[in-house]
């Protein structure tokens, strides 16, 4: 063998995939930094915009809290038992309070409108089963 095809100087390519063991360090400092050069290609992608929400998106409008007395007493009204649950739910234009009334064996589901304070639905949860 001629003295070029043994001497390969060190920054080359073909250096680094020499399948010498003194090579190793080598490999795994390139796989190393082909998997950094990978995760910062995909960093941007990980950095999404978050669109920004009041605290008040969060929760039942100023209209909706003063109707959730009038909601809470018409259920009770319509069933006397123990108000098990209170969720406020939001859809796009409507907003709701959920209730789970239970009284002995039954337990019912009203769903009162936020805004008026009327009852909408009633649902007996086991009573289809």
């Amino acid at each position: 063998m001629s003295t070029r095809t043994q001497r390969i100087h060190p920054l080359s390519p073909r250096h680094l995939f020499l399948r010498t063991s003194h090579r190793r360090q080598y490999r795994c400092a390139l796989a190393a930094l082909l998997i950094f050069i990978a995760c910062a290609g995909m960093l941007p992608l990980a950095q999404a915009v978050v669109p920004y929400r009041s605290p008040d998106d969060y929760g039942p409008s100023p209209q909706a809290q003063q109707h959730r007395g009038d909601c809470r007493r018409q259920v009770l009204q319509a069933l006397d038992g123990k108000i098990e649950s209170e969720d406020f739910v939001a859809r796009t234009d409507r907003e709701y309070f959920r209730y789970t009334v239970r009284k002995d064996l039954r337990e019912i589901m009203f769903i009162c409108d936020a805004r008026t304070g009327e009852i909408r639905r009633q649902i007996d949860v086991w009573g289809d089963l």
